[in-house]
């Protein structure tokens, strides 16, 4: 089976370039705007902070942010 790093989840993609709120273990929560992620659900999101990274193994949920 070959890796294709551009083939990421179509579930996932639904993420790319929308605003979230992110669930994380240890009972912490990021927002921002997703600029990237790939098939581990690892992110990039860009918020108020500038550039945050969020590992896939850590969160527990991601919900849309309604405009």
């Amino acid at each position: 089976m070959s890796y294709d790093k551009d083939n990421v989840n179509k579930l996932f993609t639904q993420f790319k370039d929308k605003y979230v709120t992110v669930d994380l273990r240890g009972n912490y929560q990021s927002e921002g705007k997703v600029i990237a992620i790939d098939n581990y659900l690892n992110l990039v999101l860009e918020n108020e902070n500038g550039i945050e990274t969020v590992k896939g193994g850590n969160i527990i949920f991601i919900s849309l942010k309604e405009d």
